[in-house]
């Protein structure tokens, strides 16, 4: 069995929310891990399709699944070629959200997995080469997948316009994978992946997760180590390095409207 459409990105997008959201569909099949990961480099994807295959096991509904690194090709070229090569007429979603706010949630989420050591400013240099920058540029991202995809089998979709109105937008997927209308609508009611604090992890659970696999002593290690996590504050953008990103995303976010047709007007760039 293998994925009629993916979830392709982006990263700090609401794809975890997407992804549960359709995986409460009668017709649908979540993959048994959400990122799957198997197109994102050759040695994943060299473990086979049985492997793959397995992750949705014997059943007769539609499979899917959502891995959000498969829309970084600054870091994980050819995962389209690879993909294609299998699935030539699989169907893509694509999440999209303001460039600069997804650039500081991802920044966060880096930072808090310990990561990422620098301050916000010092992680924004050089934005032409840069890892948080790159994955903001949607078309750019888009662009490999168009060499081998047609735009009809690609949806993109506005993480804002998911967030306030579930329902007007997952029945614009359903449409776009021709389901059904009938699924249980109290699912936009739970929130999936969502913390009101983002705590940084120390450096001791760093340590045990890196050499150990997991803090000792089970539930009782794992509770001592949280408590040593410190709560982070949203880094806020100067002026001089909000203004290099419009600069730096402005063009990409230009063709992606003219790629979708959507204007994005509550977007910053």
């Amino acid at each position: 069995m293998l994925p009629e459409f993916i979830i392709i990105g982006a990263m700090k997008g609401g794809t975890t929310s997407l992804y549960n959201y359709l995986a409460s569909h009668p017709d649908l099949q979540a993959s048994s891990m959400k990122e799957t990961n198997f197109f994102r480099k050759p040695e994943q994807f060299a473990k086979g399709l049985e492997r793959y295959e397995s992750l949705w096991g014997e059943n007769k509904r539609v499979a899917f699944e959502a891995s959000p690194d498969y829309t970084k090709r600054h870091i994980f070229p050819g995962v389209p070629e690879r993909m294609q090569s299998i699935l030539p007429r699989v169907k893509l979603i694509y999440l999209v959200r303001d460039p600069i706010e997804r650039i500081v949630s991802h920044y966060i989420h880096i930072y808090a997995n310990g990561r990422e050591s620098r301050s916000i400013s010092e992680a924004l240099q050089d934005p032409k080469n840069n890892n948080y920058v790159l994955t903001s540029k949607y078309f750019y991202q888009l662009q490999a997948y168009l060499q081998y995809y047609s735009k009809e089998q690609i949806l993109v979709v506005q993480s804002e316009e998911m967030k306030n109105e579930p329902a007007k937008v997952f029945g614009e997927v359903c449409s776009f994978l021709n389901l059904s209308g009938q699924y249980d609508k109290t699912i936009f009611q739970r929130q999936f992946h969502e913390s009101r604090v983002k705590m940084r992890k120390s450096s001791a659970e760093r340590w045990m997760t890196k050499y150990m696999g997991s803090p000792p002593f089970g539930r009782f290690g794992k509770y001592v180590v949280k408590r040593l996590r410190r709560p982070i504050q949203k880094p806020v953008l100067s002026p001089e390095d909000r203004e290099a990103l419009s600069a730096e995303i402005a063009s990409d976010s230009q063709q992606l409207r003219e790629f979708t047709g959507k204007s994005f007007s509550d977007w910053s760039v």
